[in-house]
């Protein structure tokens, strides 16, 4: 016995979202940002007027570093305890990653691109926690922007799954999925009332088994064929969705994975990098601190 089902094409118009003027608002100031420090170090800084303890690398540079940390970490509170705040939570993730890449990039000067371009320890017996854990606070904070980065990517790759998979699927996204899958196993189940035990037990287990199931047609009384046809039409149409969800659920997954490996070390990262910083300006800026 041959079924022959189709399914409905659904043609739509893909939208753009234009880029907010805050994109390029906030790194316009974080690249101008800078290049201040960067120019300042290179040309100014070095000149003998700027000596002493309030002119060093940690003034300069670190302490910059940090506040463009504090204030890309400023997001989260925004995203999760003070949405009241203002701005749209588009424009806060703009500021978020400029000015997590800038301090990045401070914290790079700062250090003289030290393990990174060059290893400096020399003289040191430890050089995992020398300078106040100098080196797990720059690659604590080169993780964050690398894991925000690497997060962006996802989400922009999770959205396009799911915009082209909802735009192919007829029904749209998860949601709308789940409910019209509910709908047709209650057509299904309407179908096989009453029916044979074969029918019965093919419809069950196309339902377990989508696809894989279509093959093995059954042999029906004449009486049935009519609901057999619809039941398999119904059938198809189910399997095709349950590989929608599927698919959009596991482009969820992906990122969500990203997401609890993000919150859950970012914190750690920022404590690292505030020992740091508070160590440095209470030893070598304040003097607060005796070597």
């Amino acid at each position: 016995m041959a079924v022959h089902t189709s399914s409905p094409v659904l043609k739509t118009r893909r939208r753009h979202t234009p880029t907010s003027k805050a994109a390029f608002y906030w790194f316009l100031f974080a690249a101008v940002y800078c290049i201040i420090f960067y120019v300042l170090y290179g040309v100014v800084f070095k000149a003998p007027v700027f000596t002493g303890p309030w002119f060093d690398r940690i003034f300069r540079v670190g302490v910059m570093s940090y506040i463009m940390t504090l204030a890309a970490a400023a997001y989260s509170l925004r995203t999760r305890f003070m949405r009241n705040l203002p701005w749209k939570a588009q424009n806060w993730v703009w500021m978020h990653m400029a000015l997590g890449i800038a301090s990045v990039l401070l914290a790079l000067l700062h250090a003289s691109f030290s393990f990174i371009l060059h290893w400096d320890c020399a003289g040191q017996e430890n050089c995992f926690t020398a300078h106040y854990w100098g080196m797990p606070s720059l690659y604590a904070l080169i993780f964050i922007a690398f894991s925000g980065i690497v997060g962006r990517l996802l989400d922009k790759w999770q959205a396009r799954i799911i915009a082209q998979d909802a735009s192919k699927n007829g029904v749209g996204i998860a949601k709308a999925i789940t409910g019209r899958l509910n709908e047709l196993e209650s057509i299904v189940e309407r179908c096989s009332a009453g029916k044979s035990q074969p029918f019965k037990e093919y419809c069950t287990l196309a339902l377990e088994k989508g696809g894989k199931y279509f093959s093995k047609i059954p042999e029906l009384a004449p009486d049935e064929q009519v609901d057999f046809r619809y039941a398999y039409a119904t059938l198809r149409e189910h399997a095709r969705l349950t590989q929608s969800l599927r698919k959009q659920k596991r482009a969820c997954s992906i990122f969500r994975a990203w997401r609890y490996v993000h919150v859950s070390l970012v914190p750690l990262a920022l404590l690292i990098i505030t020992y740091h910083g508070i160590a440095e300006l209470l030893t070598n800026v304040l003097h607060l601190i005796k070597v």
